[in-house]
């Protein structure tokens, strides 16, 4: 019983620190997992903002382009136009 109780008193601190020290990796490891999740939240908000404003200016482009297309189109026409009536006058002379 005696080699018992001394293992006993010898083999309690040595747990006790064991499960001290895995219950403080636990916690580290907890804390590490809690603050990647942060930085992934807050990389996927940061990445969602970017694409809002990207769609923003893509969609100020397209119009932008729909309005020179318009453009372009409105001037061929004078051009065409301009060039029939200098045809035809040449034509008349």
């Amino acid at each position: 019983n005696l080699v018992f109780s001394l293992q006993a008193a010898y083999a309690a601190p040595l747990i006790l620190l064991a499960q001290t020290r895995q219950a403080d990796r636990d916690k580290a490891g907890t804390e590490a997992d809690a603050v990647h999740r942060e930085a992934l939240a807050q990389s996927s908000k940061e990445l969602q903002t970017q694409a809002v404003d990207q769609n923003k200016q893509l969609l100020e482009i397209l119009r932008a382009n729909v309005e020179l297309t318009q453009r372009v189109h409105e001037m061929s026409e004078r051009i065409n136009q301009l060039t029939e009536q200098i045809h035809s006058s040449l034509i008349r002379t």
